[in-house]
This record gives structure tokens, sequence and C-alpha cells, in this order.
């Protein structure tokens, strides 16, 4: 184990838990002269889930020998620190490790292992010289979200996706509602493989690739793809927070953006006085949604235009907006009579003006062409539409694209054309009308 050759201008925070005390004390001693500050130890794997609840975005090393640890806990600690080193110490723990689906494991035993170095790869220094995952340049991530009671959330992740789609850029649509998938109906999609499952057994199996993804996937129109939801909400617990980020990942490999349409509402356990380990380890439901919303570089509040809808905005921006805190807000009220245009701008605007003043407000017209979608099954673009709908949802899509100019760069798509051809005809992407 070679020595570390100075410590680092900024300290590193961190929980750890090891099953062997002696064998973390000599690993204490040279975080310590690496500027890596070892803030709580745990001895099992309960205790750090617990320890992991009260202080969450904390960095956590576990060890492969960690008595109760388990790739269950492992993708719960996924959704709750801000980064998971597992340390083996032989090719039998690497091996645990990765069964774990443990993204970063450390070899102890290696003659050119550098603790310090090797828990700060990956990680940079912010303005306030805090620590934090560095994030890589890819695509853009787009959730559709907002409060209880919001209709219209489906219709437009729809919309958007296709508009998105129409502007030059590959769109891929993923219907991740856990309470009432409806993409593939509204869609007229006629398949009995739900896609999001089939994918989350990939990346569970560490086998989501470019072709595996391709069986998840069905084309809808020029430079738009979906991945269809649960065929029954009941089988929502296949969906884990491991698995939801695999598939990110992936997409963010091979589209542009990647629009993820969720249902309403968070997991509340986490905000609970006192810990209770049973929840924890039991699956939830919303899991999803919170795995998205800390992925996303955006993401849509879609609410209803009354005061019923902004009571509810303000009550879960209030209580979830830290969970998206990094990426780009907008709330979207929905099904605005023309009539009352102006008062519900002017009162949602001050509304907002109060919850959050970087908050931007858009404002989605009644029309009629919303119906005639579910109606036809038919996206916008199908039927042709052009009223006020088509450009509001359009405004959004712009300001999607405006969001990226001041990227460093964008990943190259273009040799993934003929590629991305094959999900037209793929065996799991069954023709429709929308094919």
């Amino acid at each position: 184990m070679s020595q570390i050759l100075g410590s680092d201008s900024h300290t590193l925070t961190m929980v750890w838990a090891f099953g062997d005390a002696q064998e973390e004390a000599g690993l204490i001693a040279l975080a310590s002269a690496g500027g890596i500050v070892v803030s709580r130890r745990c001895s099992d794997a309960p205790e750090l889930l617990s320890i992991c609840a009260v202080v969450p975005g904390i960095h956590v090393l576990v060890s492969a020998r960690l008595p109760r640890m388990s790739g269950e806990i492992l993708t719960i600690l996924t959704t709750q620190v801000a980064s998971v080193a597992v340390i083996a110490f032989d090719d039998r723990e690497e091996a645990l490790a990765h069964s774990w689906n443990a993204s970063r494991i450390l070899r102890a035993d290696h003659v050119d292992f550098d603790l310090v170095s090797q828990l700060r790869q990956g990680l940079t220094c912010d303005a306030d010289g805090q620590e934090k995952i560095r994030q890589p340049n890819k695509s853009q991530v787009i959730a559709c979200w907002g409060p209880v009671g919001s209709h219209g959330r489906t219709t437009y992740a729809i919309g958007l996706a296709e508009a998105i789609g129409k502007r030059g850029a590959r769109v891929l649509l993923i219907d991740a509602d856990t309470v009432a998938p409806s993409i593939s109906i509204s869609l007229g999609i006629d398949e009995d493989v739900s896609g999001i499952v089939v994918a989350a057994r990939y990346a569970e199996a560490k086998a989501l690739d470019s072709r595996s993804l391709a069986n998840c996937v069905k084309v809808i129109g020029p430079n738009f793809w979906v991945m269809t939801g649960l065929s029954d909400p009941s089988r929502w617990p296949e969906l884990r927070a491991g698995a939801i980020k695999k598939i990110i990942d992936q997409a963010r490999e091979y589209f542009d953006y990647v629009v993820i349409d969720l249902s309403s509402g968070l997991d509340e356990f986490e905000n609970q006085p006192g810990i209770d380990l049973a929840p924890t380890l039991t699956p939830r439901r919303m899991v999803v949604n919170r795995t998205v919303l800390e992925n996303a570089e955006q993401v849509f509040l879609v609410t209803r235009g009354d005061v019923l809808g902004a009571q509810r905005l303000a009550n879960v921006y209030s209580n979830s907006a830290s969970v998206f805190s990094s990426a780009r807000k907008c709330v979207v009220v929905n099904m605005v009579n023309k009539s009352d245009s102006d008062q519900i701008q002017r009162e949602f605007g001050a509304i907002c003006g109060v919850i959050d003043p970087r908050l931007i407000v858009r404002y989605l017209p009644s029309d009629s062409s919303a119906t005639d979608m579910l109606r036809k099954a038919s996206t916008l673009g199908e039927l042709n539409a052009r009223g006020g709908l088509v450009k509001a949802i359009g405004e959004c899509a712009d300001s999607c694209l405006r969001g990226r100019e001041n990227d460093d760069g964008v990943a190259d798509f273009s040799p993934l054309v003929k590629f991305l051809s094959i999900f037209r005809s793929h065996a799991n992407a069954a023709p429709s009308g929308n094919g």
C-alpha cells in the first residue's frame, strides 16, 4: 500500500463503514494525512443507512466485509449520498462488490493503491471549497413532474419531446410514472412488453448497452423515440433506484435529450423525525421520481391554473425543491382559459415570485387538440395541430435548447443514426399506427 505524497488543500468529509476496526484504523491514518476527515464510523449496514438518512449528501466508503451489506442497501445509499465507494482486499471481495452493482471499487491490496487520490478521483471543488461529484458533459435530462392532481403531465411530456425532436435533436421519452403510466395508451402503442421494466432488468444484470437499449425503445417519429412504462402499476417494485440511474446514464449516451414523465409526489420518510430502518429497507414507490429529479438538468412542474393548483405547487416546491436544486426549474400552468388568462398570469406570477424569484412560469392554453391526442392516440404533430398549445409547448422546447448554449460541448451523435434505425423493426417494438 503506497504512502500519501502530500495532503490536498481541500478537506473531504466522509462516513466510513468497516467490519474490521483494526484495518480501518490504519486507513484512517492515511486518509487524515491526505486531508480526508472521517466524521462518522459505522459497524454495520443498518447503522450506515441510519446515518446517511440523517446526513444526506455525504461521501461514503464501505468495506466489502461490512456485516449485513447487500446490493439493495447499496442502491438505497446511492440515492441518499453524494458518492459511494466500496473497498475490497482480495478478488473474492471485489467479486462481491460487483454483485452489488458497485460503480466504484477500490483494491486496497494492490501495490499502487493510493487511498487519498482514489477517494478524490472524480470529485471537484465548488466555489465554497466543498467537494462534489464532477459531472461529465452529457445530454440533457428533462423531468416532467408536479403536485398531486395536476392533469396533463403526460400530454405535456409527449408534446415537449416531439417539439424538441422537430427542432433537430434526438429525443427519448421515458414513461417512468409508477402510479398511472399512460404514454403507450396515449400514443396507441400496442405491446405487452414494458420497455422500462426490460431496461431495468438489463441494468441490474449489468447488460444495458447500445443493443439492449434498442430492445427497450420504439420509434415514434423523426428524432423521437419512446420507452414505454409499466404494463401494470402494481409492478412498480421492479423499478429500483440503481437501475433507473443506469437507464438514465445509458440514454444520455445515445440521445441529445431524455424527457421523463413522472407521477406526482415523493417519498417523505426521510423528512420525518426519528429513524426507522424498516421503511428504509422497504422498496419505495416514488424512488423513481427522486432518482430522476436528482439527475435532471431541467424540471418542469406542471400544475393546474386555480387556487388549489397554486397551493399544492407552493407546498410541493417548499418540501421538495432541494432534491433538484441544481436543475433549471419552470412552472407550467396547464389548461388556462382565454377568459381567465390575464388574471391567472398575474396571480401565478406573484405566487411563483414569492416561492422562488428564479422560477420561470409558462402557460398552456386550453385546447381541443389535447383531447384529440387521446381520442385519436396521436401526437400533436400527427394531428397537424396549429393552435396555441403547440405554440406554447414549442416555446418550452426552445427554452430547453437555449439552456444548452453555454455547455462546454455536446456529444457527436451522428455515428448512431444507422444504429438507431433498427429500433423501428426490433421484435420488442411492436408495429402500430405511430411506428
